[in-house]
């Protein structure tokens, strides 16, 4: 019985190894933000189950003349309260991702919601994203208390 239960945990590090060494090589690269940090994010997570796990992340993109979007870099949003910065006076296509995953085998999803913002200088939007029991919601407002609406790049293309 304790032979097994050895070989489980074994199993499970070899796992968490494998996954780590795989997310070192995935090609995303950290956000380097600027020293302006005008989004207040709140980040709340929960899977609903002892044995899976949700994280939550935002790509940021640089959108340019022509519509073209030039990926920045990655965020994870790791922390229940943090601030961020994306320029001010330029669009900015933020994609918020929830990866889950099961342990031992289980299933892996991501979800994603996509936005683009324009900050306005000096302006601080509050950022709500929320992955609870498999329900996602994003909600980005300005100092106004207006919702910046979902919204894809159909006619853009990413570089």
């Amino acid at each position: 019985m304790i032979e097994h239960a050895c070989t489980a945990v074994r199993l499970i590090a070899w796992a968490a190894l494998a996954a780590s060494v795989l997310t070192g090589c995935s090609g995303l690269k950290p956000y380097a933000e600027g020293p302006e940090k005008n989004l207040h994010v709140r980040t709340q997570t929960a899977s609903g189950s002892a044995f899976s796990s949700v994280r939550a992340s935002v790509d940021v993109y640089r959108v340019e003349r022509g519509c073209v979007a030039e990926y920045e870099g990655t965020l994870a949003l790791d922390s229940a309260d943090m601030t961020m910065g994306v320029p001010s006076g330029r669009p900015s296509y933020l994609v918020f991702r929830f990866a889950s995953s099961g342990f031992l085998g289980g299933s892996n999803s991501t979800i994603s919601y996509e936005a683009l913002v324009t900050p306005r200088p000096g302006s601080i939007y509050d950022v709500r994203v929320r992955y609870v029991d498999n329900i996602y919601n994003v909600a980005i407002r300005d100092e106004a208390g207006r919702q910046v609406e979902h919204q894809r790049l159909p006619g853009c293309r990413s570089s």
